[in-house]
């Protein structure tokens, strides 16, 4: 596979239309500079696919166009076709001959075809990716590219590896995987969101269902258990209540008994605890003395045994002083003797040094006298050799310009004949191409007319699009608020039913009467429960009830006697009851009480709307409570004299007294326990009406998106008809500008044949005169050059003679100088030890003064901590007396103790059994009483209980339905069923009945929602699995070719640097992202960056990077641009080396000025600008001809030109 043509029109400084023939090898393209050579690889890059301007020299992508000279006028479109070999199947195309083509005009407009077929980009760019080809791949060189591919970025480096590797399209893969599993991700979350909602609106739906159902079994239940269990009870009450009176008397009777007999036994104990409490008092004091005492004797021992410790301490180190001051002595003398013994040596040296500088003065003045002979004769060959180079260049440019100018007579010739016999052929073109541009120009017109018609019909569908489009976000948006407002609503109310069903903010006692135990019938619930307030007044009152808000409300003063025996009994806390009926004292309106109106909105018991039987409850727990208007209101009322309690309440819940509380501030409450029923039932009013609201939206919505899709299709119908003519009138523009192109520039090539003609006249007999002048300038030069080079000859033999008097001159100073510097450098070394003597000598006195000055400090602290030891034994002694005289009193006192607390428990043992007698009697005695209270109202509770709720008299369906006395009746159980049934009924609140047709409706969408989210899921599992297989076939093709690329790399590049150094490496991270690292030196060079080497070692070393590559995965074809420009002579040689090694697999293009690299070409291409602005192009085929010749005198004097 290689490049068989490139076809050039129009591309920059290629005016017209230029052919080149590519075959395998070498290929050079030469010429001065500026000729447009460089065009040509750009051209390559271009027609390959290149969309960066800066990469083409240009700012802009249109100015790649012809754009005039002097002569020409710029062109409307350029064209460059490349025709590629494909025998290797190496194109993923079934085509043998590939041709790529792209266009580009001045309208923008541009065109890519493949095998003369309109393509995409996109297409040319998968044709060669992962190939080694491209705009970008490793097969286009430039010398800016060297420094890029050492120095310039991680990823424009990795460009190169990746397109050896093949991942190319891996990467490509993986980023579109990655594209598709964002978007999947995205819509997942969107689906979950929304199914978020469906699930809670079907949660809702589900239990508003199952409540309904379960409300109207609880109901049938009820009545048929309650009714069974309340005969059992009036039964069983009328058996109990007898027996229990006549047991009540004979207690209480012997309770009395008791009582007076343990009255006068409790004093006599009495009389002696208090002397065993005096006792105790006095034996904790004197312990606490002998405590004292003996912590006193335990410190003062220890600080002995410290003392004696710090003594031996104190008389070991100043033995050890005085061993060292004794060493430090013997040190000092030893550094005297040594320092009188450098001194000596010393002046011995500096009389040895003086001779030596002498004798080497001399042979400095000896070696001065030679280097300046030498240096003349040096100066006078320079000379002579500057003579004999000028004359040998102006004859070797004499001789070039004999061979241009010849070279320019015989293409001359050439030209006219073409030119004569082609303008017969223009002028026939130019007639027929003017026809066919005007009947473009019409059907471009009549194109334009159907086009603008269709952008008007387009415009108002896509105006009425985004008005349907805008409406739909705003319902959306809209119907999302009133659903998140629904969750809030329904969320708060189910909270709250909650709390109201579980009792969470009332106390414990509460708690467990109304959930777990067994509160009996007379409870009525808790008294905020039986309050109905208007909404601004709840806080207000719930204040003024304070804990009586959450208190239970009985229908008896018994029934709160009963529930607080239950609550001891379980030890499940307390809480307060409130008897309906039965209060003690009567209301008070405080009717000669006069306060000021103003502030004051009305009593707080008059706010409350409750049943009638508990109207005097309230008044009488509410008589003293107003609600005012504000705090200050509160605060001025609080100050009106009264002859009884006032307290005066906010609607905010802040409280004044005239006795002394007041109440305020901030407090955070999930809601208040006044009215929290009405509010629950509001909330779920609002949920309802919310939720109609919502699927009213919904329906239109739907509506409005069935519309919105019709205007989509719409759309779309005329887009499609504006593409197809929007196609066909771009089809016809580009007809219409080929056309005209076509016949403009067949005009300008006609005009261009003639004045061509003209020149060549004018032109022909210039070049015969220059000829004619060059030959006598040239036989002078060579006699001058001949005189020159006798003369270099004479001094280059007189030089040499010179140069071994210079060299044995040298070695003498050297030998001399080097004397002085072993003589200088050991007088500084005697020096320095004579220092470093006196300095030891001084820091071992310090030593010594330091340690004499310490051993005196341990002798003065050994005479103190003596001292001390002796002081506190005397001390020791009057502790240990004191010590035995408390211990004899504390034992004395101890017996005492002991004897009067056992007098004490003895008595009190004897009188256990009556207390526990006389306790079990007022225990049974009490039950009995509260058992009689009990079931009498009971009783009357129950006759009641059934009348109101049944309208059933009790006593006649008892007598008329006895149960069998054979009957096992659980009555316990039946009761906390009924209880239980109740309360739920209560609990549950207003029923939907039809719940069930909106459930099903939901549950529809819920499923139908669920199936997409399994999809989606499905979908980024699958995306996921792709993205892994992609990374693992990636990284091990990476892995692999990377490792034979860097051992490929070490041997080229040790090819061309014998004993370097070089690596590749990869950098820390992903394989497929991370930097690579190039390390390279040069032998006898250590180089921290690459940025440090030469041009030409930069040059070798991305050759060399590039040529591993090649062995690894050649490229068919390779452009190098100029990049052997650094490169001197020796390295040319082995990089024309390497080219002619890889030509073998490779095809090589190489744009160049070296000579070199000219004699390695099989072909060579000329690229001269005999106009302006304009390039042209001759090539010549290496086979017998005189390579040296023709690569020494540049392509213009080729023997053999072809035009091309």
């Amino acid at each position: 596979m290689y490049l068989s043509k490139l076809e050039i029109l129009g591309f920059k400084s290629f005016a017209k239309k230029m052919e080149f023939k590519f075959h395998n090898g070498i290929t050079g393209v030469v010429g001065p500079n500026g000729c447009g050579k460089s065009n040509i690889v750009d051209a390559i890059r271009w027609v390959l696919g290149e969309q960066k301007a800066g990469a083409l020299r240009s700012e802009r992508m249109e100015n790649v166009i012809f754009n005039g000279s002097k002569s020409q006028k710029p062109l409307g479109m350029a064209e460059v076709s490349l025709t590629i070999e494909n025998t290797r199947n190496i194109l993923p195309i079934e085509y043998s001959e590939v041709v790529i083509t792209r266009r580009l005009f001045r309208s923008g407009e541009s065109q890519y075809l493949l095998n003369n077929s309109v393509c995409r980009l996109k297409d040319i760019m998968d044709l060669f990716m992962d190939t080694g080809m491209g705009a970008n791949a490793y097969s286009v060189i430039e010398l800016a590219m060297v420094e890029q591919i050492l120095n310039g970025k991680a990823e424009e480096r990795r460009h190169i590896f990746e397109e050896a590797a093949g991942v190319g399209k891996y990467k490509a893969r993986r980023k579109a995987a990655f594209r598709k599993l964002e978007a999947t991700e995205a819509d997942l979350l969107r689906l979950n969101d929304i199914l978020a909602e469906v699930e809670k609106n079907v949660d809702s739906l589900k239990r508003q269902v199952q409540k309904a159902e379960r409300y109207q079994n609880y109901a049938n239940e009820l009545k048929e258990t309650d009714l069974t269990l309340a005969t059992f009870q009036f039964e069983a009450i009328k058996n109990e209540i007898e027996p229990l009176i006549v047991e009540s008397k004979q207690l209480h009777d012997r309770r009395e008994e008791l009582s007076a007999q343990l009255a006068t036994e409790e004093a006599e104990i009495e009389e002696i605890r208090l002397k065993v409490l005096e006792l105790e008092k006095q034996l904790v004091s004197r312990q606490r003395d002998l405590n004292a005492n003996t912590e006193r004797i335990q410190k003062k021992e220890e600080e002995v045994l410290i003392s004696q410790e710090r003594i031996r301490a104190v008389q070991d180190n100043r033995n050890r002083l005085a061993k060292e001051i004794e060493e430090l002595n013997k040190r000092s003398a030893m550094l005297a003797e040594m320092r009188a013994a450098f001194a000596g040596k010393l002046e011995e040296m500096k009389l040895n040094l003086e001779s030596i500088e002498v004798a080497a003065i001399s042979r400095q003045r000896e070696l001065e006298e030679q280097r300046q002979t030498y240096q003349g004769k040096r100066q006078e060959l320079r000379e002579a050799e500057n003579q004999r180079s000028a004359e040998m260049s102006t004859i070797t440019n004499l001789q070039k310009e004999q061979e241009r100018l010849r070279t320019q007579l015989e293409f001359g010739e050439q030209r006219r004949n073409q030119l004569s016999s082609g303008l017969d052929t223009l002028r026939r073109q130019k007639s027929d191409l003017e026809a066919a541009r005007d009947q473009l120009s019409l059907k471009v017109a009549q194109a334009l007319a159907q086009l603008d018609l269709l952008n008007v019909q387009s415009e108002e569908n896509q105006q009425a699009l985004l008005a349907k489009q805008a409406w739909i976000d705003e319902a959306k948006q809209k119907a999302l608020e009133l659903m998140g407002q629904v969750q809030r609503q329904r969320d708060r109310a189910s909270l709250l039913r909650k709390v109201q069903e579980s009792y969470e903010d009332h106390p414990e006692g509460v708690k467990h009467l109304l959930l777990e135990g067994g509160m009996p019938e007379g409870c009525l619930g808790t008294l905020s429960d039986r309050l109905k307030v208007p909404e601004p007044y709840r806080r207000a009152v719930e204040v003024a009830l304070g804990e009586a808000a959450m208190a239970l409300l009985v229908d008896h003063h018994d029934r709160a006697f009963h529930g607080i025996d239950l609550l001891r009994q379980n030890e499940k806390g307390v809480a307060t009851f409130l008897p309906a009926t039965g209060t003690q004292w009567g209301y008070e309106p405080n009717g000669d009480l006069r306060l000021p109106e103003d502030d004051i909105i009305g009593r707080i018991s008059e706010l409350i709307d409750c049943e009638p039987d508990m109207r005097p409850l309230m008044n009488n727990m509410l008589a003293d409570f107003f609600l005012v208007k504000s705090l200050a209101s509160a605060r001025r009322l609080a100050e009106f004299k009264a002859s009884r309690r006032l307290a005066f309440v906010t609607a905010a819940g802040e409280l004044v007294t005239n006795w002394g509380p007041i109440r305020g501030g901030s407090e955070k409450t999930i809601s208040a326990i006044i009215g929290r029923r009405e509010e629950i039932a509001a909330l779920e009013s609002e949920v309802e009406h919310l939720d109609l609201e919502v699927d009213e939206l919904t329906d239109r919505q739907e509506a409005a998106e069935r519309e919105l899709r019709d205007l989509l299709e719409q759309g779309e119908r005329f887009a499609q008809s504006r593409k197809l003519l929007e196609k066909d009138r771009q089809q016809l523009e580009i007809e219409f500008g080929q056309a005209a192109f076509r016949a403009t520039k067949t005009a300008e090539e006609l005009a261009q044949h003639e004045k061509d003609l003209q020149q060549l006249d004018t032109t022909h007999a210039d070049f015969n005169l220059q000829l004619a002048n060059v030959q006598p300038q040239l036989q002078e030069r060579e006699s001058l050059q001949l005189t020159a080079e006798g003369l270099y000859q004479q001094l280059s033999a007189e030089i040499e003679a010179l140069d071994p008097k210079l060299r044995e001159a040298e070695k003498a100073f050297n030998e001399a100088n080097l004397k002085v510097v072993e003589a200088r450098a050991e007088l500084r070394n005697t020096e320095a030890e004579i220092n470093r003597t006196d300095k030891s000598k001084q820091e071992t006195l310090e030593s010594i003064r330091y340690r004499e000055e310490e051993i005196g400090q341990a002798e003065q602290q050994e005479k103190d901590l003596s001292a001390r030891i002796a002081e506190i034994r005397e001390q020791l002694q009057e502790d240990f007396a004191e010590r035995k005289e408390l211990e004899d009193i504390v034992s004395e006192l101890e017996k005492s103790f002991r004897e009067q607390k056992a007098a004490a428990d003895d008595k009190e043992r004897a009188l256990r059994p009556k207390r526990s007698e006389r306790d079990e009697i007022s225990e049974k005695l009490h039950h009995d009483e509260l058992r009689i209270a009990e079931l009498n109202m009971q009783r009357a509770n129950l006759v009641k209980h059934i009348n109101e709720n049944y309208e059933i008299d009790l006593a006649q369906h008892a007598a008329a339905h006895p149960l069998a006395p054979d009957l096992e009746f659980d009555a316990p159980t039946t009761e906390e069923r009924v209880n239980w049934l109740r309360n739920r009924l209560k609990s549950m609140g207003p029923v939907n009945m039809l719940a069930l047709t909106d459930y099903e409706k939901e549950k529809e969408r819920h499923d139908f929602l669920i199936a997409q989210k399994e999809d989606l899921i499905k979908a980024e599992e699958n995306l996921k699995e792709t993205i892994k297989v992609i990374n693992d076939t990636a990284y091990e093709r990476f892995g692999k070719v990377f490792s034979l690329i860097r051992e490929n790399f070490i041997q080229v590049f040790k090819s061309f640097f014998v004993d370097g150094f070089v690596d590749l490496r990869l950098d820390e991270g992903d394989p497929l992202e991370c930097d690579i690292i190039i390390e390279a030196n040069p032998k006898g060079k250590k180089l921290g960056s690459l940025a440090l080497l030469s041009g030409g070692e930069k040059t070798l070393t991305a050759i060399s990077l590039l040529f591993a590559i090649y062995l690894v995965k050649p490229s068919p074809f390779c452009i190098l641009d100029e990049v052997d420009a650094p490169l001197d002579d020796n390295n040319i040689g082995r990089f024309t080396g390497a080219l002619r090694k890889f030509a073998e697999n490779t095809q090589f293009i190489c744009v160049t000025h070296n000579k070199g690299t000219m004699k390695a070409a099989d072909y060579l291409y000329g690229v001269t600008m005999e106009e302006q602005g304009v390039s042209k192009v001759v090539s010549v085929k290496f086979e017998d001809a005189d390579v040296g010749h023709l690569a020494a005198n540049q392509p213009a004097a080729l023997a053999e030109l072809s035009q091309n």
